[in-house]
């Protein structure tokens, strides 16, 4: 029925519909609990801020749901390619305070050249034992706003 061009083609184009679609980042979730598996589908990322100084950037992300706020703070090198350095995070969680660093599982940094650098990416968070406890998401972001952390 179809020729060999023809099925070619099409089972490319399946093939690039089924990768852009496993690629949506919207429909990751902004926070995940890696170890008790808790439904924290309502935090959201609130806001990102960051300052790019030579090749050194400092950013923080905060989440927050109506209860708690996580904090966020990612110190990178950039290079080629762009490493995480450092981060630590803090979350206060009713009278709860938890804490842990940070570590770097996927990361998309932009320019920053001639205007705001964008940073994103999704990051481990760990506890005291060094276990990954939560993973956050930040979608690439254009750092707009300073931090001064």
């Amino acid at each position: 029925m179809y020729n060999l061009t023809t099925r070619r083609f099409l089972l490319v184009l399946t093939l690039g519909v089924v990768l852009l679609t496993g690629c949506d980042e919207s429909k990751r979730k902004a926070v995940l609990d890696l170890t008790a598996h808790e439904d924290l589908s309502s935090f959201t990322l609130h806001s990102v801020a960051g300052t790019r100084d030579g090749d050194r950037l400092r950013a923080q992300a905060i989440f927050s749901d109506s209860s708690s706020i996580l904090t966020v703070e990612l110190y990178f090198t950039i290079g080629s390619p762009t490493k995480l350095q450092s981060g630590a995070w803090r979350w206060s969680r009713g009278i709860q305070l938890l804490s842990g660093v940070v570590a770097s599982r996927s990361l998309t940094f932009l320019g920053g050249q001639d205007g705001p650098p964008s940073i994103g990416g999704i990051f481990d968070l760990l506890g005291p034992d060094g276990v990954a406890r939560y993973r956050v998401n930040i979608p690439v972001t254009q750092l707009k706003t300073r931090w001064k952390g």
